[in-house]
C-alpha cells in the first residue's frame, strides 16, 4: 500500500514532521534510557553489558540509515527495510538477553509507521511488541504468570497498532485537507489572473471605443477637409506638394495608427517592413517634413526580434523625432540602431538647446505635456529595458537612449 504521503506537497507537512531534531531527540531518549535501565536493573553479568551494547548499535544505525527516509517522508525504501530489518535483529537480540531491552520499542514503534508502507509497517509493529513477549515466555515458560504475559503483550501490541493506525488516519486526513488547500489557493490565484485579463480587456475595449469616437473620427475629419482643400487648388499650385499632399499624408498614417490601435494590432509601419527599415523611413519622412538634416544608421547585422521589442523601438523614434521637432530648435538629428549580442539599442541624439536638469522637459510622470517620454520608460521598463533622455551634456542637444533585450520572436 502507497501512503498519500509520497505524493504530497513537502510544505504541507505537518509541524513535528518538519522538526526532524524532535524525532532525533525522542529515538535517543528512549534507546539512552533503555540501555540505563538494562545496566542498572538487569541481573549482574555478561548479558546486560551484550544487551546494552546491542541497543546501543541501534543509533548510529537510526543516524546513517533511518533518518533521511524519515526526513524526507520516503516510505518503502531499501533504506527503511535494511533499518527495520537490523533493527528487529539487535533488539530481538538484546530482548532475549535482558527483558528490559523491551521499552526501547517505545522508539521503534513510529519508526515502522515512519518508513514502511501501512500493511508492511503492521507486521512490524507486532514483531517489535511480540519478540520481547516471546523472549519472556520462554525465560519464564514454567511461571503461572504466563497467561497475563501474554494478555500484556496482546494489550500492548492492540495499543501500538491502534495508535499507528490512528495517526496514519489523521495524516491521511491532513493531506487530503492540505491538498484542498492548495487547490483552492491555485483557482483563487487563476480567478484573480482571470478578473485581471478581463479588466484589462475591458479597458482596452473602452479606450478602444473613445480612440474610434475621438481620434479616429478626428482623423478622418481632417482627412477628408485636406482633400476637399486640395481639390479646389489649381494643379499647378506649389501648395499641393509643399503642404497638402504631406498633410494628407500624415492624415492617413495617423487614421491608420488609430484603427490599429481600435483593433489591437501592432503599428501600421511594421506591418509591411522590419523595424530598421520602418525606422529608416521615419527618419526620412522626418527630414523631409522638417528641413532638419536627418541622419540614419544600423550598426551590426539586423535581425529578427520579439513584435513587443520592435513596437518599443518604433514608438521611442518616433517620441523622440516628435520632441526634436517640437522643442529642440535643432539643425540636424542623428539616429542610430545598433544590434549587440544581448541587447539592442536605439539612440537619437540632435544639436539642440537641450534642458537643464529638473525642467520641465525632463520626463515626469506628473508632467502630461511630457507624457509621451513617461510612456516611453514604461514600455522600456516592461520588457527589463532602459530608456534615458540626456539635455545637459557638453557638447549641447538632447540624447535619448532606448535599451532592451535582443528577445527572438
Amino acid at each position: 500500500m502507497t501512503s498519500p504521503r509520497q505524493n504530497s506537497p513537502q510544505d504541507s507537512r505537518h509541524a513535528w514532521e518538519r522538526l526532524q531534531i524532535v524525532w532525533d531527540l525522542y529515538t535517543t531518549v528512549v534507546i539512552a534510557a533503555t540501555i540505563v535501565l538494562v545496566v542498572v536493573a538487569a541481573p549482574a553479568g555478561a548479558a546486560r553489558w551484550w544487551a546494552a551494547g546491542l541497543l546501543a548499535a541501534i543509533l548510529p544505525l537510526y543516524f546513517l540509515v533511518a533518518r533521511e527516509p524519515i526526513r524526507t517522508e520516503a516510505e518503502g525504501t531499501l533504506r527503511g527495510y535494511v533499518y527495520i530489518t537490523l533493527m528487529l535483529a539487535l533488539y530481538g537480540t538484546a530482548s532475549f538477553l535482558v527483558n528490559g531491552s523491551w521499552f526501547a520499542a517505545f522508539a521503534f514503534v513510529p519508526h515502522c509507521f515512519q518508513l514502511l508502507p501501512l500493511r508492511r509497517a503492521v507486521v512490524a509493529v507486532v514483531a517489535v511488541n511480540l519478540v520481547p513477549l516471546l523472549a519472556v515466555i520462554l525465560d519464564q515458560r514454567d511461571s503461572p504468570d504466563v497467561a497475563g504475559l501474554v494478555a500484556t503483550g496482546a494489550l500492548t501490541t492492540t495499543f501500538a497498532l491502534f495508535i499507528g493506525f490512528w495517526i496514519e488516519r489523521i495524516i491521511v486526513q491532513s493531506r487530503e485537507r492540505a491538498d484542498l488547500i492548495a487547490r483552492l489557493e491555485a483557482s483563487r490565484a487563476e480567478v484573480a489572473r482571470l478578473s485581471h485579463a478581463a479588466g484589462v480587456a475591458a479597458e482596452r475595449d473602452r479606450l478602444a471605443a473613445e480612440i474610434h469616437d475621438t481620434l479616429a473620427q478626428g482623423f478622418l475629419g481632417i482627412l477628408m477637409l485636406l482633400q476637399a482643400a486640395e481639390r479646389r487648388l489649381d494643379p499647378g499650385d506649389p501648395l499641393r506638394e509643399a503642404v497638402f499632399q504631406p498633410s494628407i499624408r500624415v492624415a492617413r498614417e495617423n487614421l491608420a495608427e488609430a484603427r490599429a490601435l481600435i483593433a489591437a494590432r501592432p503599428p501600421v509601419a511594421l506591418a509591411t517592413e522590419p523595424v530598421a527599415a520602418a525606422i529608416d523611413r521615419l527618419t526620412t519622412t522626418f527630414g523631409a517634413e522638417t528641413g532638419i538634416a536627418a541622419s540614419y544608421e544600423v550598426e551590426g547585422t539586423p535581425r529578427t526580434l520579439a513584435p513587443d521589442v520592435d513596437v518599443v523601438l518604433l514608438r521611442a523614434a518616433q517620441e523622440a523625432l516628435t520632441n526634436v521637432r517640437k522643442h529642440a530648435a535643432a539643425g540636424s538629428v542623428s539616429v542610430r540602431l545598433a544590434y549587440e549580442d544581448a541587447v539592442v539599442r536605439l539612440t537619437v541624439a540632435d544639436d539642440g538647446g537641450g534642458f537643464a536638469p529638473g525642467t520641465a522637459a525632463e520626463p515626469d510622470a506628473g508632467s502630461g505635456e511630457h507624457f509621451g517620454l513617461v510612456a516611453l520608460h514604461r514600455r522600456a521598463a516592461r520588457l527589463d529595458g532602459t530608456a534615458t533622455v540626456d539635455g545637459s551634456g557638453a557638447r549641447g542637444g538632447t540624447t535619448v537612449t532606448v535599451e532592451l533585450p535582443a528577445q527572438t520572436s
